[in-house]
């Protein structure tokens, strides 16, 4: 078994640009003379920016813990999932340059009844997290799709499964 948590460094700059772009959108709402329209839409923007704070938060109270059995989220939205029931898995590549050479990527786990894990790769350990689900998936016999299985060959990660296309 093991425990993950997710590295200060990206939480702390998450941080800083939900809370840079929501004072950036909110304060114009509150004190500048607008139209309704634009207030509206300023005050919709501070909402998406206030969310994203909010998330980084729930990832920063958050830890993953890797199991033989499973893998489940310990924090304040804790959730589950035996790897027998691991039923789908996505794995996506967010670039934040026009060459791809930077960004990150985003693991998500459902099981059959509906449970869903989504898992950055900023966490500690996430390529043993990837390796534990990959094989998981390839025992379940899910089907990856094509992104998936680029991604997890860009990651390292071999499940030797066939993909399709969804």
């Amino acid at each position: 078994m093991s425990l993950h948590a997710y590295q200060k460094s990206a939480l702390t700059a998450d941080y800083l640009r939900g809370g840079l772009g929501f004072a950036v959108t909110a304060f114009p709402v509150l004190f500048a003379p607008m139209l309704g329209t634009f207030q509206i839409i300023f005050g919709l923007i501070s909402l998406v920016f206030a969310g994203f704070v909010v998330k980084t938060w729930l990832r920063g109270q958050s830890q993953v813990e890797l199991a033989p059995e499973g893998i489940r989220t310990l924090g304040p939205l804790g959730k589950a999932i035996a790897w027998p029931d691991l039923a789908e898995m996505e794995l996506r590549y967010y670039s934040t340059q026009k060459d791809k050479a930077k960004g990150w990527m985003q693991l998500v786990l459902k099981d059959g009844n509906g449970t869903k894990i989504s898992i950055e790769s900023t966490l500690d350990g996430f390529d043993t997290v990837l390796e534990h689900a990959a094989a998981a998936a390839g025992r379940n016999g899910v089907a990856l799709n094509q992104t998936t299985t680029d991604n997890l060959a860009a990651a390292g990660v071999s499940v030797g499964l066939a993909a399709r296309d969804q």
